[in-house]
């Protein structure tokens, strides 16, 4: 399976803050964060004050995706860009990709085409004009959710509240003239922080054993307890830290040579978010491998 490229971007450029725990080796503390993360009223609304950064500026925006058991309702998923140019472009790009589903398993599927193409043919005033191409078939709910998706995900930008949507040249079936509208009774909360998956990440340049093991959330969370065991009960040791968008819990592991693509792994985990939604668990996963 191909973990989301997205997340692995936040993870890899990200800093670490160190985790406390009598049973790993002490982390170092950080260097104070001087860096900003300016979210919008979409992702404030939903997820809360987004973490600050160590240095640079960076941007907390959402995405919204159908839910499988309701495939007309959309729940916000986190975002953070690094550039503030051309953002709608950015979001909706990794929206249409698929990359956002980041395990089968998810509650949330991705509707749009593989092949699907997607240009922003207007940004003027109040109204965004979106052109999609796509030969594959995509009709019944797969178009009405992918439509209501980017209708939701283009509106969060808030001098915008109108879109029109074009499939091959054609106005979407049922548009209004004037084109789409927000629609709040299509979203749903998020709901208590959830665990989405264990990774390994490989360099490239050493390939035989992972520099990081990582707990991926679905959102930025506080740790309150986080624990990794191996399959015989003995803790994974080395240094415990959250990335710095708190997107997910990291083991640098002192004997990384144990740990291969496969290996199962427990984690014990106690989170909540910034709205004060908990969480707890403890799930046990494959190692899924990443490499950069």
């Amino acid at each position: 399976m191909r973990t989301s490229i997205f997340f692995l971007l936040l993870l890899l450029l990200c800093c670490l803050v160190g985790l406390s725990s009598c049973q790993k080796e002490e982390a170092v503390d950080p260097p104070a964060n001087n860096g900003l993360v300016e979210a919008n009223a979409a992702y404030l609304e939903n997820f809360g004050t987004p973490p600050q950064g160590k240095e640079g500026h960076a941007y907390a925006r959402v995405a919204y995706l159908p839910l499988q058991d309701s495939p007309h309702k959309l729940r916000p998923l986190p975002l953070f860009l690094f550039d503030d140019q051309d953002q709608l472009k950015q979001i909706l790009d990794r929206l249409v990709s698929g990359e956002l589903i980041m395990h089968r398993e998810s509650d949330l599927f991705n509707p749009f085409p593989e092949d699907l193409k997607l240009t922003i043919t207007s940004t003027g005033g109040p109204t965004v004009s979106l052109s999609i191409s796509t030969v594959k078939r995509w009709s019944g709910i797969m178009l009405y959710t992918g439509v209501s998706a980017l209708t939701e995900t283009v509106l969060q930008f808030g001098a915008v509240d109108r879109v029109i949507i074009l499939v091959n040249g054609e106005p979407v079936p049922q548009m209004p003239e004037e084109g789409f509208s927000h629609d709040q009774s299509m979203l749903v909360g998020v709901g208590q922080p959830r665990l989405m998956l264990l990774t390994g990440v490989w360099d490239k340049e050493d390939p035989d054993d992972p520099k990081e093991l990582l707990a991926e959330f679905d959102r930025p969370i506080k740790v309150k307890k986080f624990d990794l065991y191996e399959e015989d009960g003995s803790i994974v040791e080395g240094n415990y830290y959250t990335s710095i968008f708190q997107m997910a819990a990291v083991v640098h592991p002192k004997h990384p040579d144990r740990y291969h693509e496969g290996t199962i792994l427990r984690v014990d985990w106690d989170v909540v978010d910034e709205l004060g939604r908990a969480n707890q668990g403890s799930d046990t996963l494959p190692l899924k491998r990443l490499e950069h």
